[in-house]
C-alpha cells in the first residue's frame, strides 16, 4: 500500500523550509485564465468515449484549471492518466469513473510533475489500497526538487504563499468592477481561489511508488499499455501513454489544444520528441488540456514550435530587442495560429505568445 505523506513530512524529508518560499512568479502560473472566463463549479469534467473501454475526462475551462485525464478500463481494474490539480477535482473524475465501472483503480500514471497533473493523487490512493502511482524517474525527482519549476512538493508551498495575494487582487478587482456580469465572474473566480487555498492547506502529497527510466509495457488484464519516454519536451520527464490496439495516445501537456507552456521546457528538443511520437501508429490524442484530437494536430502543434523558434532566431539575428520580437512575432504568426489556439477562455494565443517568445529567446538564443 502506498505510504501517505503529509506535506510537512515530505518537506522535512527533502530539507525544504517554508521560510525560504518566494512569492509566485506570474510565469509559474502555468494555466492562468483571464477574469472573464467561464468559472462554473458544475460539470468539472466530461467523460468522453475514445475507444472501447477508453475514455477522456475532458476538463472544463475554469479559473482554477484542471488537467484532462485518460481513463483506461482493463479486465480487473482501471488505469487513470493524470490526477488533476486538487483532491476535489480527482473526486469528481472518480465519481464519473464509478458511473461506468465499479472496478478498482489499479494505477495512476503521472505524465509529468506540473501541479495540475498530480495533486489529486491522494484521492485515488485513499480509495484504492495497493494503488500503484507510476511516473518517469525524472518526474519523481522533480516532484521533490525546489528548483524544478511549476510543480512538485516545493510548488505547493509557493502556491500557499502566492494564492492569498491572488485572492486579495481578486477582491480589489471586484470592488472596482462596474459591469455586473464581470463582477459576477470575478466573484466566482474568488470563490474558486478561496476554495483552492483551503485544499492546498490540507494536501497530503502522494509521490510515485514506481518509476520508469526507459520505455516499458504494462501488461494489464486484457489491455496493453505502453509508457514511452521519447525525449525532453514540455519537461525533462514527459511520459507518453500509448495503446497500440486502440491507436490512442495520452500526451500530458507535451501535446495540447492550446498554447504551450515553455517555462520548464526544451523548445528545440520538443520538436524532435514530437517527431518520435509521430512514428507511433495512433489516430486519437487525449491531450493534457482541450478536446480529444486527431493525429493531424501533432503536425499543427509541432509547426507552431518550429515556426516560433525560427522566428525568434531570425529576429534576434537581425538585432531586435525582446520587446520588439514579442510584438513582431505575435503578429507574424497570428494568421496561421491565432484562431486555432484561441478556442478556449484560457491558454489563448494573445495571452501567451509574448511569454512563449521570451522563453524561446532565453532558452534557444541565450542558451539559458
Amino acid at each position: 500500500m502506498a505510504k501517505q505523506w503529509t506535506r510537512r513530512q515530505v518537506l522535512a524529508q527533502i530539507g525544504i523550509a517554508a521560510a525560504a518560499v518566494h512569492t509566485l512568479d506570474p510565469h509559474e502560473l502555468c494555466c492562468a485564465v483571464p477574469a472573464h472566463a467561464k468559472t462554473t463549479d458544475k460539470d468539472l469534467f466530461e467523460l468522453k468515449k475514445v475507444a472501447d473501454g477508453v475514455y477522456a475526462a475532458v476538463a472544463a475551462a475554469a479559473y482554477k484549471v484542471n488537467s484532462n485525464a485518460a481513463v483506461i478500463v482493463t479486465d480487473d481494474g482501471v488505469v487513470v492518466v493524470d490526477s488533476h490539480s486538487k483532491p476535489s477535482a480527482a473526486r469528481a473524475v472518480y465519481t464519473e469513473i464509478q458511473g461506468i465501472t465499479n472496478k478498482p483503480i489499479r494505477k495512476i500514471v503521472n505524465t509529468h510533475f506540473h501541479w495540475d497533473h498530480w495533486q489529486g493523487n491522494e484521492v485515488y490512493a485513499a480509495a484504492n489500497p495497493g494503488l500503484e502511482i507510476v511516473a518517469s524517474q525524472r518526474t519523481r525527482e522533480n516532484l521533490t526538487r525546489p528548483d524544478a519549476g511549476a510543480g512538485g512538493i516545493p510548488f505547493i508551498e509557493k502556491q500557499l504563499a502566492g494564492v492569498p495575494s491572488e485572492i486579495e487582487k481578486l477582491k480589489g478587482d471586484i470592488m472596482r468592477a462596474s459591469n455586473p456580469e464581470m463582477k459576477s465572474r470575478l466573484e466566482a473566480n474568488l470563490q474558486q481561489a478561496e476554495a483552492y487555498l483551503q485544499e492546498l492547506k490540507q494536501l497530503k502529497p502522494m509521490l510515485p511508488t514506481r518509476t520508469v527510466s526507459t520505455t516499458v509495457t504494462l501488461h494489464e488484464q486484457g489491455r496493453e499499455i505502453q509508457l514511452h519516454l521519447l525525449g525532453r519536451g514540455h519537461t525533462d520527464g514527459d511520459l507518453y501513454i500509448y495503446l497500440p490496439k486502440e491507436k490512442v495516445v495520452a500526451t500530458g501537456d507535451a501535446l495540447i489544444d492550446w498554447m504551450p507552456f515553455f517555462n520548464d521546457g526544451y523548445p528545440e528538443e520538443w520538436v524532435q520528441t514530437l517527431n518520435a511520437l509521430e512514428k507511433l501508429d495512433f489516430t486519437h490524442i487525449i491531450p493534457g488540456h482541450g478536446e480529444v484530437l486527431p493525429k493531424a494536430h501533432l503536425t499543427f502543434f509541432r509547426g507552431y514550435l518550429t515556426d516560433l523558434i525560427t522566428a525568434v532566431k531570425t529576429a534576434s539575428g537581425g538585432g531586435a530587442t525582446l520587446e520588439e520580437m514579442q510584438k513582431k512575432i505575435a503578429d507574424q504568426l497570428a494568421p496561421k495560429y491565432e484562431q486555432a489556439m484561441s478556442k478556449y477562455p484560457l491558454g489563448r494565443y494573445r495571452d501567451r505568445i509574448g511569454q512563449n517568445v521570451e522563453m524561446v529567446y532565453r532558452k534557444v538564443v541565450k542558451k539559458g
